[in-house]
């Protein structure tokens, strides 16, 4: 993907000398920021601008160009790449829009004129529908809107599936101290998409940090895989978290485990850090621009005591401590304060003293002292006379921050007019609110990455009977319909997930042998493609406990439904905890698993834990770790700890069936009951959908 940011000659395709054309806008921006490369501009009209030629077809540029930017109506598009791939051009950066985001089926066409094109070509593009990319090294910008002036130059590279959001991003970086390696504005993701970009940013040497504006995934699977692996931290905004699912939830699962929390749960699984909003996202970039916190010890300096007790709040909130500040550094606050009214310590208030100069030499013992990993500093100053003073101090602390390798989280609470001369000229990133300076520090520890051997994806559990798993599959799809409950019971018996003992009785007379044989009490579970909750339509008998018993349920059951399969009848047992454990194939990121506390409240509790499947035993004891109600699976109220051992192991084989088994949509087992440690756990209902074709 280097030509799009480091092409050494560019063709602006759909360039006029018209006032309002946006090719050349582009073809400005080329030559205003002082792109070195050579630039061709192409257009029906021919004409001349900036001095340059404007060639009315492709074909009678005098050379070649590594890099295309196509701003011509849809329906050229196709034609013009096919030109520029006579011509030699491999990379194009194709900003037209009416394309399948238009909703017709002329822009899906069109789109599948464009990919056959490139195709034989072997052409590779950004777009379409994207507002163009930029490099502030090579300042080759390809956006078809006249930019005021150059993004500032930076290390946080700005990949954005919408162009308004990733430019609002990028001016956003800039004024806050820090600045903008690459620019993309993805569009339609036609060609190159989220993976792609990631794979770019991971081993470009001028993008140390990567921030992420996307809709939705192309690729989810293989950007998790390659998020695992990424060094660099990895700042997700990830929107259209309300849109519908365009398929009806089948079980619990489904339901629990929507887009939107899949994505949640990859980010965790990942290490990325996820933000759900623009300023939110801001904070975070600055946090991850200052030198990394090595420990959770800080230092709070304010010149208002007010905001230093709201900084320490915000402080005790994330866990970070406020140790004692050492003696030589009270002292000399002391020595210039001009009258001795304030208490001073940690946090440290300089509300006593007018002295900026001072508050340099402070910040530097203070970083000096072995036991402080960070400062939060809070400058409060409404003087125009301070303005100059205040600049310089800023990048003192600046300076300070990166020769002790400690950050320095600068507040600024300054006059409107130097904060705009700040964001304009400063080199360092500042705040504008305390809590915000601190929950950036906070994201250094909980975005922290790992190493890439530390987040390797889990060992999959042994693999189960894999050929009788595959002739269970023969076989119900020989039936031409959705697995019913005593299928889906069969098959997580060949998993060796232990189930309650279970028999499918098709009339009275099996179902009082099936009793007899399992002994009761038994309970009696009605079967038939319409009973999706059973509980809902009472299509459940519990604590059957003789035979009268159940020849009365039974012949209440029969009546439920039209559709009735026959009645499993299961041993009854007793049952204190539950979870639920399944696992869907989502359609971004493929496999996932899921768990949660169980029962009929599992839709209302929503306690749920997800995971990219497979996982480990060790990984199934983490995600029930993760549990809000993971207290009630130990020791409460008398009870003994619950085997949760048994039930990860059910989990772990449930992940396992759901990824080597891609025909499985959706799977629930619901309730799986836990017993008391070292007593096991067994599932007491299951639920599968599957594809048929």
């Amino acid at each position: 993907m280097n030509p799009v940011f480091k092409a050494e000659s560019v063709v602006v395709v759909g360039v006029s000398e018209a006032i309002d054309n946006l090719g050349k806008n582009v073809v400005a921006n080329l030559v205003n920021f002082g792109y070195r490369g050579t630039i061709y501009a192409v257009g029906p009209r021919g004409g001349e601008i900036f001095g340059r030629p404007i060639y009315r077809s492709i074909q009678e540029l005098p050379g070649s160009a590594e890099l295309a930017v196509i701003l011509t109506p849809a329906r050229l598009v196709s034609e013009m790449l096919e030109a520029c791939g006579e011509k030699g051009v491999r990379w194009a950066v194709i900003e037209t829009a009416g394309f399948e985001e238009s909703g017709l089926v002329t822009g899906v066409a069109l789109e599948r004129e464009i990919m056959a094109t490139c195709r034989k070509f072997g052409i590779h593009f950004v777009g379409p529908n994207c507002v163009g990319t930029a490099d502030t090294a090579s300042n080759l910008y390809t956006p078809f809107m006249l930019f005021a002036a150059p993004l500032r130059r930076g290390k946080i590279g700005v990949f954005a599936q919408s162009g308004g959001v990733g430019l609002s991003m990028a001016e956003r970086v800039c004024r806050c101290g820090l600045g903008v390696s690459k620019f993309v504005s993805m569009g339609n993701k036609l060609d190159r998409d989220e993976v792609d970009y990631l794979a770019f940013a991971m081993d470009d040497p001028e993008t140390e940090i990567i921030y992420l504006y996307l809709e939705g995934f192309k690729r989810g699977r293989e950007f998790a895989e390659l998020a695992r692996r990424c060094e660099k931290p990895i700042v997700l905004h990830k929107s259209n978290t309300s849109a519908a699912s365009l398929t009806i939830a089948h079980s619990h699962t489904a339901v629990l485990a929507a887009d939107d929390q899949v994505v949640g749960a990859m980010c965790r699984e990942c290490s990325i850090i996820r933000v759900h909003s623009l300023s939110e996202a801001l904070g975070v970039l600055k946090g991850l621009s200052l030198p990394h916190l090595k420990g959770t010890n800080l230092a709070v300096i304010s010149r208002s005591g007010g905001h230093a007790v709201v900084i320490a709040d915000a402080c005790t909130a994330w866990g970070f401590g406020l140790p004692p500040l050492e003696s030589p550094i009270i002292d000399l606050a002391k020595s210039r304060a001009r009258a001795d009214v304030i208490c001073l310590g940690n946090p440290l208030d300089l509300g006593d003293i007018y002295d900026l100069p001072l508050y340099s030499q402070l910040v530097e013992k203070v970083l000096q002292q072995d036991n402080i990993d960070g400062v939060v500093f809070m400058l409060v100053s409404q003087m125009m006379s301070e303005g100059q003073a205040s600049r310089e101090l800023l990048e003192k602390l600046s300076e300070l921050s990166r020769k002790f390798g400690k950050p320095v989280a600068t507040v600024v609470e300054i006059p409107f007019e130097e904060r705009v001369r700040l964001e304009q000229n400063s080199n360092t990133p500042f705040f504008l609110d305390p809590v915000e300076a601190v929950e950036a520090l906070a994201v250094q520890v909980r975005g922290r990455k790992t190493t890439p051997e530390a987040i390797a994806p889990p060992k999959p559990p042994e693999d189960g009977d894999t050929e009788k798993i595959e002739k269970w599959f023969v076989r119900i799809r020989a039936k031409n319909r959705q697995p019913l409950l005593h299928d889906a019971l069969e098959l997580i018996d060949i998993c060796g997930v232990p189930a309650v003992p279970w028999r499918m009785a098709r009339d009275l007379e099996s179902g009082l042998e099936a009793s007899r044989a399992l002994g009761f009490p038994v309970a009696l579970k009605a079967v038939a493609p319409s009973l999706l909750h059973k509980s809902d339509k009472g299509a459940i008998a519990l604590d059957v406990c003789d035979a009268d018993s159940l020849r009365s349920e039974w012949r209440r059951l029969e009546k439920i439904s039209g559709d009735i399969a026959g009645i499993v009848v299961q041993k009854m047992v007793p049952t204190a905890r539950e979870l639920v454990i399944g696992g869907k194939n989502d359609p971004s990121f493929g496999p996932v698993v899921l768990t949660g506390l169980g029962g009929i409240m599992v839709e209302v509790l929503k306690d749920i834990s997800i995971r990219l499947a497979p996982v480990d035993v060790q990984g199934a004891m983490e995600m029930l770790s993760e549990l809000s109600g993971s207290r009630i699976l130990g020791r409460f109220r008398g009870m003994r700890e619950a085997d949760l051992e048994a039930a990860a192991g059910i989990l772990s084989k449930i992940s396992l069936l759901i990824s080597r088994f891609p025909q499985i949509r959706e799977i629930d087992i619901n309730p799986v009951s836990l017993g008391d440690s070292g007593e096991g756990a067994l599932a007491l209902d299951a639920r599968l959908l599957i594809d048929l074709d």
